[in-house]
Protein backbone atom coordinates (compact mmCIF):
# COMPACT_ATOMS: atom_id res chain seq x y z
CA UNK A 1 0.00 0.00 0.00
CA UNK A 2 1.06 3.55 -1.37
CA UNK A 3 1.92 6.20 1.45
CA UNK A 4 -0.83 8.73 1.62
CA UNK A 5 0.34 11.95 0.91
CA UNK A 6 -0.83 14.35 3.39
CA UNK A 7 -3.29 17.47 2.09
CA UNK A 8 -2.10 21.02 1.66
CA UNK A 9 -3.51 23.31 3.97
CA UNK A 10 -5.61 26.23 2.34
CA UNK A 11 -3.43 28.52 5.14
CA UNK A 12 -0.75 28.44 7.97
CA UNK A 13 1.71 26.58 5.19
CA UNK A 14 5.15 26.30 6.37
CA UNK A 15 6.92 26.70 3.05
CA UNK A 16 5.62 30.15 2.26
CA UNK A 17 8.00 32.96 1.58
CA UNK A 18 6.68 36.48 2.87
CA UNK A 19 8.87 38.86 -0.14
CA UNK A 20 7.49 36.24 -2.64
CA UNK A 21 6.10 38.54 -4.69
CA UNK A 22 4.85 36.47 -7.52
CA UNK A 23 3.13 34.03 -5.12
CA UNK A 24 1.92 36.94 -2.97
CA UNK A 25 0.21 38.91 -6.12
CA UNK A 26 -1.51 35.58 -7.41
CA UNK A 27 -2.86 34.30 -3.59
CA UNK A 28 -4.45 38.18 -3.41
CA UNK A 29 -6.41 38.20 -6.75
CA UNK A 30 -7.38 34.92 -5.99
CA UNK A 31 -8.93 36.04 -2.40
CA UNK A 32 -10.74 39.46 -3.92
CA UNK A 33 -12.19 37.00 -7.01
CA UNK A 34 -13.22 34.51 -4.55
CA UNK A 35 -14.91 37.04 -2.25
CA UNK A 36 -16.73 38.61 -5.25
CA UNK A 37 -17.84 35.16 -6.21
CA UNK A 38 -19.21 34.52 -2.84
CA UNK A 39 -21.11 37.80 -2.72
CA UNK A 40 -22.34 36.90 -6.24
CA UNK A 41 -23.63 33.46 -5.34
CA UNK A 42 -25.43 34.07 -2.28
CA UNK A 43 -27.41 37.28 -3.92
CA UNK A 44 -30.85 35.82 -4.52
CA UNK A 45 -33.05 33.08 -2.55
CA UNK A 46 -34.88 30.21 -4.80
CA UNK A 47 -38.34 29.12 -2.77
CA UNK A 48 -40.18 26.59 -3.48
CA UNK A 49 -37.60 24.52 -5.36
CA UNK A 50 -37.58 20.61 -4.96
CA UNK A 51 -35.60 19.20 -2.83
CA UNK A 52 -32.95 17.30 -5.47
CA UNK A 53 -32.16 21.03 -6.61
CA UNK A 54 -29.06 22.26 -5.30
CA UNK A 55 -29.81 26.29 -5.48
CA UNK A 56 -25.80 27.61 -4.67
CA UNK A 57 -24.89 24.63 -7.47
CA UNK A 58 -27.48 26.57 -9.85
CA UNK A 59 -25.89 29.92 -8.85
CA UNK A 60 -22.57 28.82 -9.34
CA UNK A 61 -22.75 27.58 -13.11
CA UNK A 62 -24.81 31.00 -13.96
CA UNK A 63 -21.93 32.98 -12.60
CA UNK A 64 -19.10 30.81 -14.46
CA UNK A 65 -20.86 30.00 -17.22
CA UNK A 66 -23.70 32.71 -17.84
CA UNK A 67 -26.30 30.07 -18.23
CA UNK A 68 -27.65 26.37 -16.18
CA UNK A 69 -30.70 24.36 -16.47
CA UNK A 70 -33.19 23.05 -13.92
CA UNK A 71 -34.62 19.65 -15.77
CA UNK A 72 -35.82 16.18 -15.51
CA UNK A 73 -34.57 13.14 -16.87
CA UNK A 74 -37.38 11.75 -18.88
CA UNK A 75 -35.12 7.82 -18.85
CA UNK A 76 -32.89 6.23 -16.37
CA UNK A 77 -32.62 5.55 -12.69
CA UNK A 78 -33.16 9.49 -12.09
CA UNK A 79 -36.25 9.81 -13.76
CA UNK A 80 -38.83 11.61 -12.08
CA UNK A 81 -36.05 13.68 -10.05
CA UNK A 82 -35.64 18.02 -10.83
CA UNK A 83 -31.53 18.86 -10.77
CA UNK A 84 -30.11 22.21 -11.02
CA UNK A 85 -26.70 21.33 -14.12
CA UNK A 86 -24.88 22.86 -16.15
CA UNK A 87 -25.68 22.75 -19.90
CA UNK A 88 -24.69 23.14 -23.18
CA UNK A 89 -27.06 23.49 -26.21
CA UNK A 90 -27.59 20.76 -28.96
CA UNK A 91 -30.44 22.13 -30.81
CA UNK A 92 -31.32 25.39 -32.62
CA UNK A 93 -32.21 28.72 -31.39
CA UNK A 94 -36.12 29.63 -31.04
CA UNK A 95 -37.67 32.64 -32.02
CA UNK A 96 -36.34 35.05 -28.92
CA UNK A 97 -32.65 33.51 -28.94
CA UNK A 98 -33.41 30.75 -26.31
CA UNK A 99 -31.95 26.66 -27.12
CA UNK A 100 -35.07 24.57 -28.35
CA UNK A 101 -32.64 21.37 -26.94
CA UNK A 102 -30.03 20.80 -24.67
CA UNK A 103 -27.98 18.68 -22.90
CA UNK A 104 -27.77 18.94 -19.05
CA UNK A 105 -25.05 17.76 -17.35
CA UNK A 106 -22.83 17.63 -14.07
CA UNK A 107 -19.40 15.70 -14.32
CA UNK A 108 -19.78 12.03 -15.52
CA UNK A 109 -22.50 11.53 -11.83
CA UNK A 110 -25.30 13.22 -14.63
CA UNK A 111 -25.98 13.46 -18.11
CA UNK A 112 -29.22 13.48 -20.06
CA UNK A 113 -31.14 15.62 -22.90
CA UNK A 114 -33.76 17.95 -22.28
CA UNK A 115 -36.01 20.50 -23.80
CA UNK A 116 -38.73 23.04 -22.59
CA UNK A 117 -40.78 19.60 -22.31
CA UNK A 118 -38.73 18.43 -19.12
CA UNK A 119 -36.82 21.90 -17.93
CA UNK A 120 -35.61 25.38 -18.42
CA UNK A 121 -32.59 26.96 -20.11
CA UNK A 122 -32.17 29.71 -17.32
CA UNK A 123 -29.77 33.36 -18.43
CA UNK A 124 -27.48 34.47 -15.22
CA UNK A 125 -28.62 38.27 -16.63
CA UNK A 126 -30.53 40.07 -19.47
CA UNK A 127 -27.26 40.48 -21.73
CA UNK A 128 -26.69 36.83 -21.43
CA UNK A 129 -22.92 37.02 -20.29
CA UNK A 130 -20.82 35.31 -17.29
CA UNK A 131 -20.41 37.92 -14.67
CA UNK A 132 -17.41 36.51 -13.62
CA UNK A 133 -15.15 38.24 -15.82
CA UNK A 134 -16.15 41.77 -14.94
CA UNK A 135 -15.60 40.95 -11.51
CA UNK A 136 -12.28 39.21 -12.31
CA UNK A 137 -11.34 42.58 -13.94
CA UNK A 138 -11.85 44.50 -10.85
CA UNK A 139 -10.09 42.34 -8.76
CA UNK A 140 -6.97 42.88 -10.81
CA UNK A 141 -8.23 46.35 -9.72
CA UNK A 142 -8.21 46.07 -6.10
CA UNK A 143 -4.73 44.04 -5.90
CA UNK A 144 -3.70 47.04 -8.18
CA UNK A 145 -4.53 49.47 -5.71
CA UNK A 146 -3.22 47.18 -2.76
CA UNK A 147 0.19 46.88 -4.06
CA UNK A 148 0.29 50.70 -4.71
CA UNK A 149 -0.82 51.34 -0.94
CA UNK A 150 2.06 48.54 0.07
CA UNK A 151 5.09 50.42 -1.89
CA UNK A 152 3.60 53.79 -0.43
CA UNK A 153 3.37 52.32 3.14
CA UNK A 154 7.34 51.30 2.15
CA UNK A 155 8.65 54.46 1.19
CA UNK A 156 7.05 55.92 5.07
CA UNK A 157 9.21 53.59 6.53
CA UNK A 158 12.62 53.66 4.78
CA UNK A 159 13.28 56.77 4.08
CA UNK A 160 16.64 57.03 4.42
CA UNK A 161 20.46 54.96 4.42
CA UNK A 162 22.83 54.86 6.88
CA UNK A 163 26.02 55.58 5.92
CA UNK A 164 29.05 54.31 8.26
CA UNK A 165 32.69 53.71 8.11
CA UNK A 166 33.36 50.21 6.84
CA UNK A 167 34.27 48.97 10.75
CA UNK A 168 30.94 49.79 11.91
CA UNK A 169 28.76 47.94 9.58
CA UNK A 170 27.46 46.06 11.98
CA UNK A 171 26.74 48.66 14.60
CA UNK A 172 24.74 49.99 11.59
CA UNK A 173 22.30 46.78 10.86
CA UNK A 174 21.55 46.76 14.53
CA UNK A 175 20.62 50.37 14.88
CA UNK A 176 18.48 49.91 11.51
CA UNK A 177 16.93 46.63 12.63
CA UNK A 178 15.76 48.25 16.17
CA UNK A 179 14.38 51.51 14.04
CA UNK A 180 12.61 49.40 11.52
CA UNK A 181 11.21 47.00 14.37
CA UNK A 182 9.86 49.53 16.74
CA UNK A 183 12.71 48.99 19.39
CA UNK A 184 13.86 51.89 21.06
CA UNK A 185 17.38 52.13 19.07
CA UNK A 186 20.32 52.70 21.57
CA UNK A 187 24.07 53.20 20.80
CA UNK A 188 26.28 52.26 23.50
CA UNK A 189 29.45 53.54 21.06
CA UNK A 190 31.05 56.25 21.43
CA UNK A 191 31.55 56.78 17.32
CA UNK A 192 27.97 56.33 16.20
CA UNK A 193 28.02 60.17 15.17
CA UNK A 194 30.67 59.04 12.58
CA UNK A 195 27.20 57.33 11.01
CA UNK A 196 25.50 60.13 8.97
CA UNK A 197 21.97 59.74 7.50
CA UNK A 198 21.23 60.03 4.34
CA UNK A 199 18.15 61.00 2.65
CA UNK A 200 17.02 59.52 -0.29
CA UNK A 201 16.05 61.43 -3.32
CA UNK A 202 12.43 60.75 -3.42
CA UNK A 203 10.28 62.61 -1.10
CA UNK A 204 7.21 60.42 -0.86
CA UNK A 205 3.90 61.95 0.08
CA UNK A 206 1.73 59.31 2.46
CA UNK A 207 -1.63 58.45 0.41
CA UNK A 208 -3.40 56.90 2.91
CA UNK A 209 -6.34 58.50 2.11
CA UNK A 210 -6.80 59.32 -1.48
CA UNK A 211 -5.45 55.34 -1.72
CA UNK A 212 -8.49 54.37 0.50
CA UNK A 213 -11.01 56.03 -1.62
CA UNK A 214 -9.72 54.30 -4.62
CA UNK A 215 -10.28 51.12 -2.67
CA UNK A 216 -13.59 51.96 -1.99
CA UNK A 217 -14.65 52.86 -5.37
CA UNK A 218 -13.53 49.99 -7.11
CA UNK A 219 -15.34 48.29 -4.12
CA UNK A 220 -18.43 49.91 -4.75
CA UNK A 221 -18.41 49.43 -8.72
CA UNK A 222 -18.00 45.74 -7.82
CA UNK A 223 -21.54 46.25 -5.32
CA UNK A 224 -22.82 47.81 -8.35
CA UNK A 225 -22.88 45.69 -10.91
CA UNK A 226 -23.94 42.76 -7.65
CA UNK A 227 -26.84 44.68 -7.56
CA UNK A 228 -25.54 45.83 -4.11
CA UNK A 229 -26.48 48.95 -2.41
CA UNK A 230 -23.65 51.58 -1.89
CA UNK A 231 -22.49 55.16 -2.10
CA UNK A 232 -19.72 56.15 -4.25
CA UNK A 233 -16.86 57.62 -1.95
CA UNK A 234 -16.75 61.33 -1.47
CA UNK A 235 -15.99 63.69 1.58
CA UNK A 236 -18.72 66.00 0.77
CA UNK A 237 -22.40 65.25 2.02
CA UNK A 238 -25.08 64.27 -0.16
CA UNK A 239 -28.70 65.75 -0.38
CA UNK A 240 -30.90 62.73 0.10
CA UNK A 241 -31.98 62.83 -3.64
CA UNK A 242 -28.36 62.68 -4.71
CA UNK A 243 -28.23 59.25 -2.72
CA UNK A 244 -31.78 57.78 -4.35
CA UNK A 245 -30.35 58.14 -7.79
CA UNK A 246 -26.64 57.07 -7.12
CA UNK A 247 -28.69 53.51 -5.63
CA UNK A 248 -30.59 53.47 -8.76
CA UNK A 249 -27.46 51.80 -11.55
CA UNK A 250 -27.75 49.02 -8.48
CA UNK A 251 -31.40 48.64 -8.16
CA UNK A 252 -31.86 48.01 -12.37
CA UNK A 253 -28.95 45.93 -12.18
CA UNK A 254 -30.12 43.73 -9.23
CA UNK A 255 -33.50 43.59 -12.23
CA UNK A 256 -31.25 42.48 -14.73
CA UNK A 257 -30.31 39.22 -13.04
CA UNK A 258 -33.71 38.82 -11.47
CA UNK A 259 -35.89 38.96 -14.53
CA UNK A 260 -33.95 35.96 -15.72
CA UNK A 261 -34.42 34.08 -12.63
CA UNK A 262 -38.19 34.93 -12.71
CA UNK A 263 -38.75 34.23 -15.82
CA UNK A 264 -37.47 30.36 -14.88
CA UNK A 265 -39.90 30.46 -12.36
CA UNK A 266 -42.49 31.47 -13.88
CA UNK A 267 -41.92 28.69 -16.55
CA UNK A 268 -41.28 26.28 -14.16
CA UNK A 269 -45.13 27.12 -12.23
CA UNK A 270 -47.04 27.48 -15.77
CA UNK A 271 -45.76 24.41 -17.21
CA UNK A 272 -44.71 22.10 -14.60
CA UNK A 273 -47.35 23.04 -11.69
CA UNK A 274 -44.58 24.22 -9.42
CA UNK A 275 -44.75 27.41 -6.97
CA UNK A 276 -41.11 28.79 -6.94
CA UNK A 277 -40.25 32.51 -6.69
CA UNK A 278 -36.68 34.25 -6.23
CA UNK A 279 -36.35 37.21 -4.65
CA UNK A 280 -33.24 38.99 -3.21
CA UNK A 281 -31.71 37.68 -0.25
CA UNK A 282 -32.31 38.73 3.16
CA UNK A 283 -31.65 37.04 7.02
CA UNK A 284 -35.13 36.98 7.89
CA UNK A 285 -34.35 34.32 10.20
CA UNK A 286 -31.62 36.03 12.36
CA UNK A 287 -34.49 39.35 12.26
CA UNK A 288 -37.28 37.04 13.35
CA UNK A 289 -34.57 35.20 16.33
CA UNK A 290 -33.70 38.89 17.12
CA UNK A 291 -37.20 40.02 17.60
CA UNK A 292 -38.65 36.91 19.63
CA UNK A 293 -35.41 37.78 22.03
CA UNK A 294 -36.17 41.34 22.16
CA UNK A 295 -40.03 40.66 22.86
CA UNK A 296 -39.09 38.01 25.77
CA UNK A 297 -36.82 40.37 27.85
CA UNK A 298 -39.36 42.63 27.24
CA UNK A 299 -41.82 40.75 28.91
CA UNK A 300 -39.53 39.22 31.79
CA UNK A 301 -38.80 43.26 32.67
CA UNK A 302 -42.56 43.35 32.56
CA UNK A 303 -43.92 40.74 34.51
CA UNK A 304 -40.72 41.11 37.09
CA UNK A 305 -39.74 37.48 36.46
CA UNK A 306 -37.17 34.54 34.53
CA UNK A 307 -39.91 32.99 33.40
CA UNK A 308 -39.74 32.21 29.35
CA UNK A 309 -41.82 33.51 26.89
CA UNK A 310 -43.98 30.56 26.51
CA UNK A 311 -44.42 30.40 30.25
CA UNK A 312 -45.64 34.36 30.22
CA UNK A 313 -48.06 33.62 27.21
CA UNK A 314 -49.57 30.33 28.94
CA UNK A 315 -49.98 32.20 32.35
CA UNK A 316 -51.72 35.15 30.93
Amino acid sequence: MGRSKKPKQACNRADEVYWGSLSYNGQLLSVYKNIFYMLAMTRFEWIGLPKTVDPLFLERQLLLGGHATIAQPKKGKQRGFWYSAKCVQTGPLGVYDYPKSWQAYNRDQLRFNATGKNGVWIYDNVMRFPLCAALDIFARELVDVQKTEQVNRFWQKLPFILVAPDDMELSANNLLSQVMGGEPAIAANRYVKDMEPYRLGFDVPFLGRELNAAEQNVLNKVYTILGIANLTFKSERMIEDEVHDMGEPSTLMALAALTERRRAADYLNTRFGMNVSVVWRTDYQSENFNLLESIEKSAKILTGNTKGLAEVMQSE
